[in-house]
This record gives C-alpha cells, structure tokens and sequence, in this order.
C-alpha cells in the first residue's frame, strides 16, 4: 500500500489537512501576482552582499529552503542567478536543495543558466551528479505527474504535502496507522523502518509513555530498537518469539533490510527514508543528510514482510515517488572521500595519465571538481608532489591498510617513538566509534560520563578512545569483557576488530622495515616515548592537519579555515561541561571558555542540520601546531620580520594601550598555510623553524630508508623534541596522564573477529594493563618533570642533556594540578575578530618561547654541527 492508498483507507486528517480542505471549499485561492524578474530585481541591488552576510542568522530561525509567499524563489536561486560562487557553495553546504523550484518551474541550475553564470552552472551539475535527480520535493512532484493522478488521490496528496514537510518523518501518520493495525488484528510483529536513532527513540517514546492508546495496554507489546550503534545484545532479543497475546513492535533503521531477518514479521511500515554521508568535497564537510531510499531498498524492505506467512508492506511514499527512486544507492565513489581512492590511483594508472581523466573511466565517475579537491589534500599533506607524482612518505601511505591522514599519523608515530598508543588510536578511527548509543533516553548522561571518565580530565577525545580499550583488553584478559563492554556502552565486535587492525598495521610496519626484530627500531625502541601524551598529540597533529579549530576567545565560538563557526558534536567530551554536577544552559560557550588552549585537532567535520559539528576532538599547544602542521617543505618567506609585516598594515588596533600595541609589532610572523599564521617572538621564531627544519629532515630520512640504524643527531633531534613539548604541555596547564603506553597482549587467531576483513599477521609482546579505576579519578594524574622550566640557566651547558635524557629519568613524574584555562595566554591576536577566509594569527607565549630558545640551541650545539 502507498500514502495514497493509506491516507484513503484509514481516513487520516490532520488539522494542516483540515484547514487546508476548508480553504479549498471556501474557494479561497493561492495566487502568484509577482513577476518573477521584477523580484530578482528588487532582491538583487546592492544591498544583496549585506543579506548573505546575515545568512547564518537568518536560516537560524527559518529553513535554508525558505521560499517567497507568491513567488517560491529561495536564496540558492537568488545567488545562483546573480553568480555568487561562494555564497551558492556556502548555502548548498548548509542543506539548501539544489532541486526546489520556484513557481514558474525554474530550480537554481536553471536560473543561474539563463542569467549566464557559467561557473555556478558547472558548480550545481556536479552535485547534481552527486547527489542524483530522485530528491525532487514532493509537491513539484504531484504538480509535474497530476494528469498520472486522479482526482481523490491527487486532492490527498495535495492536501497532506501541504501540511507536513516532506522532509521528516511524520510519526504521527505511523502512530495512526500503527493503532489501527493493532485494532485490526491480533497477532504478526509490526516491523517500522525509519532513518536514523532520534526518530526511533521518539517514536519509542510515543508508544511507551505519551500514547494512551499504547501506554493503557502495555503489557500486550513489546518494543525493539535496532540500530548498527547499539550493542549486540538487543538485536538477539528481537529474534525470540514473544509469548502468546503479545506483540512485538520493532524500531529498526536499514539494518533490518539485510543483516537482519525476523521471521515472524507480518507488517512492515517503510517512511522510506534513510541517513546517508556524503563528503562535500570543497568545505571538507561530512554531512549526514536525511533523503529517499532507492527502489531496490524499498523492494528489500517489502520483502520483510511475511517471510514465513502472508504479510503487508505500507510505504509512506507514494506511488510517483517510488517511479522517481533512483534504481539502486549511489555508489559511494560519488559520496565519500577520494584521497584513498586517488593514492591507489596513482600507482594502477598509466604513468602520464592524470588521475581525474583515470577516474572519469568509471562505469559512475565522480565529478571531476571531487577529484581535484582529494588530489590537493594529498598534495597538502605531502603524499603528492606539485606534478601529482608520489613522495616517498606516499608511497608508504599505500602499503597501509588505512586512509592516508591515518597512515601519516602511525608514520610519525614510529619516528617520534610512540608507537602503540598511536596505533589504537589510528585504527579505533579507520572503523568505527566503539561507543554505542544508549537504548534508554535516561541512560544518556550515563554514558557521557563513561566517555569523560576515559578521557580523565585531558581534554581529548582521542585520550577517551585509548583508554576505552586498554580497560577493554585488561576486561578481556580478566575474562569479563562482554560485561565490560555493557556496563560502559561500548561495543565488543568492535573492539575485537581494532584489535585486529592493529595487528596487521603493526605487521605491514614490520614488513616496510619501520619496526625491527630486535635492535634499534624494535618495538620498545618505537615506543619510547608512549608514555608521553605531549608527543603522542604530536603524531595526532600531524595526521590531523589540516583538520584544526582555533578558539576565538572574544566571541566564544570555534572558527576552522572554510567555517566561521563550528561546534562540538554531542558525543565530544570536550562540549561538556567540566563541572561534575548540571551542565550551565550555554553549554558550548562554557566548555569553549574551560579550553585550556587555543587549537583543537578535530577527525571528522559533519553537518546534520545548518551548524557543522566536529567530532573526535583534542586540544593542542601552540608549538606543537608549529612544528607539525603546514607542508614539510615551507616558502622562504614563511617566516617574516616584523618590521615587513607589519608595514603591510597589519598592526593590533584594537589594542588598549600603546605599550600593547608596541609588543605585537614587536613579533615575527610564520606562515604555515594560506590561513595558519602564527605570531611570535623573532628569536623564538627563527630558533622553532630550524627545529621544524631539522625534525622533517629526520622524518624524510626514515621515509627513504626505514630500516637504516639511528644516528645519534636523530636521537638527539627526536629528544630535544620531546622535551620542548612537554614543557609546553605542562605551561598550558594539560595533565599527563600514566600508563596510556602500556601494550597490550597479543591478539591469538581464535580471538580475532572471522568475519571482520582486517586479518591478524603478527603478534604483539604482552604487558601489564592499566586499571580503570586508575585513571577515573583526574586528580591522580601525573605530568612529567622539566627541568628547564625551573633552572633554565643550567641547560646552557653542554654535558646537562645527555645526563637527563636518559631513559631512567624519562619516567620521574611530579604531580601537577591544571591550570585555570585563563592562565594560558591568548592565542588570538587578530586586529578585528575572525573574518571567515581571513588571516588568523596566534601568539606563543613567552615563557614557552624562553623553553624554545634553550632547548633549540642544545640541538644547534649538539647536532647542527654533526649535520652540516
């Protein structure tokens, strides 16, 4: 049955409906009295540049979609028919569809066509390619396919679509529709498809505690939620025949299409709906949009119905809809990142065939802007050279089996010496969050505190994923691992598959020659430094870039390169209040002001709605930025006087004092990047660039030759490294944690998942594990000792560093309490507030700075000299 059949049969009326049927009696009737062009006209003078500048603020509180009364002109149209490229990508990044019409027929492709914008033409088609031509609006629908229609169920259709939008679920025609098919019939599991985990909790609720139609007769059902992030245990559940009288209800998204099969489903009811992620490739943005199923998914679906008896299918679509679904899913190559794709690319295409004219070969190319943009991202992360041709850390990023940001992550690792906590934490990010989601609304801040209790107090999600499985593989050598994983919401299929991913990362690492038998290079050597979280952040920096956020202190928002604002996503511990009891009303406002520092890392950048949300997020120091982000090889003019700069008209005007303004003229500028620029002091500077000369001379060193034996310049670079961050670290006020380098035990063939694609190579030496009790207290928590924040004149002589970089004091730890997050200076030193695709500029303090200077001139003292 099809929403027309539905709303006939079962006599569904809202009051939208009601008044919508009374008007129509009234003869009241909608008219469209303004010319089209003389509204682009009245819209687009010059105040047009002014309204998209208050766009975030207007589609806060109105639709991105939002239509003129009498002319159905939205503000994609309006900025595709004047040529605004940026504006056009900024609202189509927003969720504005590319596919509503104004009232004369014309979508945005077509408006930018006839007023001759050939750059926003190219721009809509290709997400036209992407996305397909089946998410046309439902009403355009009707209108366009009436003479396909009668009379009543065109006037149904008309009727309901323009009472509810088409793009949620309306779970009050489910609620209806599911009453009546309880009073219509005694027995047969009642199967529901809906998109996503908020529409099933809702619906829950419904049928629990709001309805009384269902909470008068509770004892008769039985309701099941079925969700890929819930644990294992409740899809065992749904199998079991319920007793006798009682019927079972199933909340399921498009898990229950395949993975799935209940046998005694006799009624499914599709919203044939579904939440898919489609990358945008030119804000770097994930989204996760709510849109159609395909006619193949809604035929797998029908097919629930009555597996073992005769069943019934009600689809809340109608039967235009279902001739309009796209044949089968997109592929994914027109939805996900294509670094991956473009890195293999490059080794299985002809050598002087570009890799966008390989792809374009495909039997569903991906638009050729996708492929340039992932090409570029290889280039930024110096996978790729300016000509396309593989670097010698690309070529490496191919033999491993994660995407290319994660393989350059566990790469630093293996040359900063922190190796296995790295490696947890890359392949915890190449599957999945091991996290599930709560089956009840009131186990919600449960399993928030689980998530902060891992994380103990170090502001890092990434911390928080670490943990969670050293408590896992402790729990499993106990035996008790399934109780574990259920007491703090976490999924025990995958965390035997990172277990497995681990294994066979570490074993291509040893194939490659990274990590060696025994010897240098073995595996306690690659993992010297595992107790350090300061360097760990380090190897995440580096793999993350050009993933990073930057606090803006004044306005209390998180600013990225192509997004003004953003904000934690719910899962993040970092969007959580840090105070122990109820979270203040501006929650994000307040855990922005609690950051210690001023730049954030962040894994994936999604939008659901109009505000992009980054999620797996850590906090990160100034330096560490520095050194780590930005290409190997920077311009000769990366690092400026300030004199040139500021003669250029870059000057702190809005500094309160002249004094102020005396000491921000009186800083270098670094360019990292066209929007990372750091300001500090010249000496500084000059001192951290050699620094990061010398740290990715030693790293292209290890990439040509991994196997080669260390000399002792590397090991001092590495060293000096080490001890410049944790003074950082320990400045910032960021708590060092104990025991996150302690490795776990090897993984035997029969633990490994049989079903999971990521078999075990090799083993891994067996160690001690750290309690959970032991980091659930932030208190105990301990940050390592350096001694050139207490004494730095001492460092001034040669022979001190030998002495206290030995791997015995390496462990001394002295404990510390964080600092107030207004301790840290601010980073922001921007004349006017962030302006998006401006400069930004970030001061490092000058205590740091002094923790440079000596440090980087122990390495000039120590390895310069042996280098040159």
């Amino acid at each position: 049955m099809f929403l027309e059949d539905i709303l006939r049969s079962t006599g569904y009326a809202n009051k939208e409906m009601v008044k919508y049927k009374e008007k129509k009696q009234q003869g009241n009737k909608f008219s469209l009295g303004w010319n089209l062009k003389a509204i682009f006209v009245l819209y687009l003078d010059e105040k047009i540049t002014f309204l998209l500048v208050l766009l975030d603020f207007f589609f806060f509180y109105f639709s991105v979609d939002y239509r003129h009364s009498e002319t159905g002109a939205t503000a994609l149209m309006i900025s595709s028919g004047r040529g605004f490229l940026s504006q056009v990508e900024q609202l189509i990044s927003m969720g504005a569809s590319i596919y509503c019409k104004s009232s004369n027929g014309w979508m945005a492709v077509d408006w930018a066509r006839h007023f001759g914008q050939t750059e926003v033409v190219h721009l809509l088609e290709s997400y036209s390619a992407s996305f397909g031509f089946g998410n046309m609006d439902e009403s355009s629908l009707v209108q366009k396919s009436a003479s396909d229609l009668s009379a009543e169920d065109r006037e149904l259709l008309t009727a309901y679509h323009h009472s509810f939008d088409d793009e949620k679920v309306d779970l009050d025609l489910i609620m209806h529709l599911l009453h009546s098919i309880c009073h219509s019939s005694d027995a047969g599991a009642i199967l529901i498809f809906l998109p996503g985990y908020d529409e099933i909790v809702s619906l829950r609720d419904r049928i629990v505690f709001d309805d009384k139609r269902f909470t008068d007769n509770a004892h008769r059902y039985q309701v099941f939620m079925l969700h890929s992030s819930m644990q294992t245990l409740y899809q065992k559940k749904v199998l079991e025949s319920p007793p006798f009288g009682i019927r079972k209800i199933i909340l399921s998204t498009n898990i229950a299409e395949t993975s799935i099969t209940v046998s005694d489903v006799v009624f499914v009811i599709d919203s044939g709906k579904v939440k898919e992620k489609s990358f945008d490739a030119l804000s770097r943005v994930t989204m996760v949009k709510m849109g159609w199923i395909s006619k193949a998914s809604a035929i797998q679906r029908k097919g629930r119905a009555g597996r073992c008896q005769p069943g019934v299918c009600f689809r809340l679509f109608s039967r235009l809809r279902f001739q309009n679904m796209l044949e089968f899913q997109s592929p994914e190559l027109l939805r996900m990142p294509l670094q991956e794709i473009c890195l293999y690319t490059k080794i299985l295409a002809p050598i002087n065939c570009p890799i966008v004219d390989f792809l374009m070969k495909a039997p569903d190319p991906p638009p050729a802007v996708t492929v340039r943009n992932a090409v570029h991202m290889l280039k930024t992360i110096d996978a790729m050279d300016p000509w396309e041709d593989l670097t010698e850390l690309g070529y490496h990023l191919t033999e491993l089996p994660v995407e290319p940001h994660l393989g350059k992550m566990v790469l630093y690792a293996v040359v900063l010496k922190c190796l296995d906590p790295v490696l947890t934490i890359a392949c915890a990010l190449a599957y999945q969050d091991p996290f599930v989601l709560p089956t009840l609304a009131s186990q919600k801040r449960a399993a928030v505190l689980c998530r902060k209790r891992f994380a103990a107090g170090t502001f890092s999600d990434h911390m928080a994923l670490l943990r969670a499985f050293q408590a896992w593989q402790k729990a499993r050598s106990d035996g008790w691992e399934r109780a574990f994983c259920e007491k703090n919401f976490l999924s025990q299929a995958t965390m035997e598959t990172i277990a497995g991913m681990r294994t066979q990362v570490l074993g291509q690492l040893r194939a490659s020659g990274f990590v060696r038998a025994r010897g240098g290079a073995d595996i306690r050597d690659v993992n010297t430094n595992s107790e350090n979280w300061a360097v760990i952040k380090g190897a995440l920096v580096a793999g993350m870039y050009p993933n990073l956020v930057h606090v803006d202190r004044d306005s209390l928002v998180l600013t990225e390169s192509k997004e003004k604002k953003v904000r934690f996503h719910p899962t993040s511990v970092l969007g959580q209040s840090q105070y122990k009891k109820i979270a203040p009303a501006n929650g994000q406002a307040a855990a922005i002001q609690a950051l210690p520092t001023d730049w954030l890392i962040y894994d994936e950048m999604t939008r659901a709605h109009k505000t992009a949300n980054i999620r797996c997020c850590s906090v990160v120091t100034p330096v560490t930025v520095a050194l780590f982000c930005g290409p190997a090889r920077l311009p000769s003019n990366a690092l400026q006087a300030s004199s040139s700069f500021r003669g250029r008209g870059v000057s702190n005007d809005s500094s309160d004092s002249e004094m102020e303004d005396k000491t921000s003229a009186d800083l270098a500028l670094l360019k990292l990047d066209e929007w990372l620029h750091l300001k500090l002091d010249p000496e500084a500077a000059g001192m951290l660039l050699q620094l990061r000369q010398k740290w990715h001379s030693l790293f292209l060193r290890r990439m040509r030759a991994p196997s080669k034996l260390w000399s002792e310049v590397d090991e001092t670079t590495v060293r000096a490294i080490t001890a410049v961050l944790s003074a950082e670290e320990q400045f910032a006020g960021l708590q060092q944690p104990s025991g996150i380098g302690q490795r776990p035990r090897p993984v035997t063939c029969e633990e490994l998942p049989l079903a999971s694609t990521w078999m075990s190579t090799n083993s891994r030496n067996s160690s001690t594990e750290t309690e959970l009790s032991d980091f659930s207290h932030a208190e105990k928590v301990s940050v390592k000792s350096t001694p050139a924040l207490h004494q730095p004149k001492k460092y001034k002589e040669k022979d001190i560093l030998l002495s206290r970089q030995s791997s015995d004091d390496r462990s001394a730890q002295s404990s510390v309490k964080p600092a107030d997050s207004t301790s840290y200076s601010n980073a922001c030193a921007t004349p006017s507030s962030p302006v998006l695709g401006k400069v930004e500029f970030s001061n490092i303090s000058p205590c740091s700075s002094k923790v440079i200077e000596f440090l980087a001139d122990i390495i000039l003292q120590l390895g310069i000299l042996l280098i040159n």
